[in-house]
């Protein structure tokens, strides 16, 4: 059961949306995924990204997020952070994504990282390289942040499961796969899975990225 619990996260559950509004304001879960799986975006085509035949050959789940952003690949090795918390900021969806994002780089420049620029919407890059993707959902002023933090993966599943994407960032110049993305490990910074998850849980676990909403005065 905790395992199929991991499994799902990433995609959106309505019911763990209405728990922050009735239990708490803030939750985040950072894990490791445990199986392959493409996920798409609430709007990505699948015939248009996903190599669907190799995906059905090799066993391999294809499920849709509510949230926007492209098609991922989640593996062993890549780092899920699902954010979700209240948010009295106006729908800038780059704004909330940076908020995280900023984080993210500062506790990988702690952990000995550099060369790291968030690129794109919502992507941030080592060297120029996509090391993480990440998308965002909001409703009212509830928003759930997910990203993809690739560690140590195995970035040739990209290649065999996803098409070169119809929509690319500007800096990513019409690069493939392979040229594209990289590791942590991949570019020489072999931090420890656990050590990378305690950090990153110390960085999100108890303090929210964005700015609550006002509460309304009594009688208000």
């Amino acid at each position: 059961m905790e395992e199929e619990r991991k499994n799902n996260r990433f995609h959106l559950d309505a019911l763990v949306l209405d728990r922050i509004h009735t239990e708490c304001t803030y939750a985040c879960a950072i894990y490791e995924a445990s199986r392959i799986e493409v996920v798409l975006g609430r709007s990505s085509n699948m015939e248009g990204d996903v190599h669907v035949h190799n995906c059905l050959a090799d066993g391999v789940p294809i499920s849709r997020r509510s949230g926007g952003g492209g098609t991922v690949v989640l593996a062993p090795g890549v780092i899920i952070l699902s954010i979700a918390g209240m948010s009295g900021l106006p729908f800038h969806l780059r704004e909330h994504m940076h908020a995280v994002n900023r984080r993210i780089i500062s506790v990988l420049e702690e952990l000995g990282a550099s060369g790291l620029s968030i690129e794109g919407i919502s992507d941030i890059a080592l060297g120029g390289r996509k090391i993480l993707g990440s998308s965002l959902y909001r409703r009212r002023d509830l928003v759930l942040y997910q990203g993809s933090l690739l560690l140590n993966p195995d970035l040739s599943l990209m290649s065999r499961y996803l098409k070169q994407p119809q929509k690319q960032p500007e800096y990513r110049r019409e690069r493939p796969h392979v040229e594209f993305v990289t590791s942590l490990h991949g570019s020489g910074y072999m931090i420890p899975t656990s050590e990378l998850i305690g950090r990153l849980e110390a960085e999100f676990g108890q303090s929210s990225p964005w700015s609550p909403p006002p509460t309304n005065p009594a009688g208000g």
